[in-house]
């Protein structure tokens, strides 16, 4: 039997961290708001559409407390910083208009610590939003992996699915193609059965792909996430293959972390990947254990790793070789914003230092009077 093809199948992605496109260039970057606004994203749609993106990925454009988006303070408002609502509807018509597609990042997991709701749920035991958080005796609480200032929603309570369902389709009846899930380890495998079953009664043409990844996940941070067969996996260790696998028939598909690995991988064997058999067969396998349905997204680096080039040790043909190798498997692909424009990082942002991740997290302007010719073309089709 045939699969029926979605949009995503042809899909090739900008991905854009709002508050940094467009942000101040002649500051310092900072662990603050920059400046990037989703109207300097609608003025400069020809640039992204003319690198041959027809799908762009928004990072969080929710109320938030830090420039990143996923510290929510408002689900339902658009963070005043980046615009707002009309401009987002705007954005959406001006995307939808070129025949390209839009999609959001969803972070259902976890609010911000200064989240109304949790701010209440913290005053007393018998609060009405008590039970929307997983409180111990102590008064302490779940959070996202071990940041505090991010608590965990207990998304099996009935009213706070509701309510969590209810904000993706607010955002998918705004007008965005699919919502990317953040985190999507964190909430049990039953609230995805029940959220899937009724986003795709309402949206079945619209596509929710997950954040599956079990980067820094050891034994003792297990309690913030659920997983299958938890036993097994706190003795033999997580592997994200499997990880990934046991998310076919849950979402739609995943952000192809396992695919990124094999390539670099051979990048830090010191390999060529154009005409690399080994690379071409390890590839192969890794796609054979996933049916067709399920949407594979491939990616080479993102807002939470180093920069593709990075990896490279700046040599930009073997980053080209990347992308071209990415591009050849016929697979929806992301490219990170400012790959275009040669971004990278000079120490690895796993250094420890803190908010060593501003390190690929830079602004980047658009010089509106150099000939599109002359920009990088690298990341055209």
């Amino acid at each position: 039997m045939k699969t029926k093809k979605s949009w995503i199948d042809n899909a090739y992605i900008y991905h854009i961290l709002v508050d940094r496109f467009g942000g101040d260039t002649t500051r310092k970057n900072a662990n603050q708001f920059m400046g990037g606004t989703l109207k300097y994203i609608s003025r400069h749609l020809d640039y992204i559409q003319h690198m041959g993106f027809n799908t762009l990925w928004l990072s969080p454009i929710c109320e938030s407390k830090n420039y990143h988006g996923y510290h929510i303070t408002d689900f339902y408002k658009v963070d005043p910083h980046f615009g707002t609502m009309d401009d987002l509807q705007e954005l959406i018509t001006n995307v939808h208009s070129r025949g390209m597609r839009i999609v959001s990042d969803f972070v259902p997991n976890h609010c911000a610590d200064t989240h109304p709701f949790f701010v209440e749920a913290k005053t007393e035991i018998h609060n009405r939003y008590r039970d929307w958080f997983y409180f111990n005796e102590d008064g302490t609480y779940r959070c996202f992996m071990n940041f505090d200032e991010l608590p965990k929603f207990n998304l099996d309570q009935e009213k706070v699915r509701k309510y969590m369902t209810d904000v993706a389709k607010y955002w998918c009846e705004a007008g965005f193609d699919g919502l990317r899930i953040d985190h999507a380890i964190g909430p049990s495998f039953n609230f995805w059965k029940t959220w899937m079953a009724e986003m795709k009664k309402h949206y079945p043409n619209k596509l929710f792909i997950g954040e599956v990844w079990c980067a820094g996940l050891t034994p003792d941070l297990f309690s913030t996430v659920h997983l299958k067969h938890e036993w097994r996996k706190k003795k033999q260790g997580i592997s994200q293959e499997e990880l990934q696998k046991d998310y076919v028939g849950v979402l739609d598909g995943v952000l192809d972390f396992a695919f990124r690995d094999i390539v670099l991988r051979h990048i830090y064997k010191g390999e060529r990947l154009i005409g690399n058999k080994d690379l071409e067969w390890e590839v192969k396998r890794h796609f054979s254990k996933y049916p067709k349905s399920f949407k594979l997204i491939l990616f080479l680096d993102n807002h939470d790793s180093d920069r593709i080039l990075f990896h490279c040790k700046g040599d930009l043909t073997l980053r080209d070789e990347a992308i071209d190798f990415c591009k050849s498997q016929r697979r929806p692909f992301i490219i990170y914003y400012g790959t275009e424009a040669n971004m990278s990082n000079k120490e690895s942002i796993f250094s420890g230092i803190p908010y060593a991740d501003l390190a690929v997290r830079e602004c980047l302007k658009i010089d509106d009077k150099a000939p599109k010719a002359q920009r990088q073309e690298k990341v055209q089709q």
